[in-house]
């Protein structure tokens, strides 16, 4: 017997509330990063050149994902979704 086939899926609805939230934690991820690349150093080693660019791989990955929650923030922005109205 199937039960409740139409439920609500939240889970797959995002909640734009925390968007500040979650740009602040990348934010602090990026300057994290970067200061550790920054203390890696220069020396030619192999695990050294694979940190680094492990380092800028998530630099880049996190800085994407800040771009694309710029341009949602953006894009509901103009169909009024999410915005207060000023009075």
């Amino acid at each position: 017997m199937l039960r409740n086939v139409r439920r609500q899926r939240s889970h797959v609805k995002p909640k734009y509330q925390n968007a500040n939230a979650v740009r602040d934690k990348l934010l602090l991820e990026i300057a994290e990063l970067q200061s550790k690349l920054d203390n890696i150093g220069t020396s030619p080693s192999r695990n050294n050149l694979e940190a680094v660019q492990t380092f800028k791989e998530m630099i880049y990955s996190r800085n994407e994902l800040l771009d694309n929650l710029s341009k949602q923030k953006d894009e509901r922005a103009s169909f009024g979704v999410g915005c207060k109205t000023l009075q």
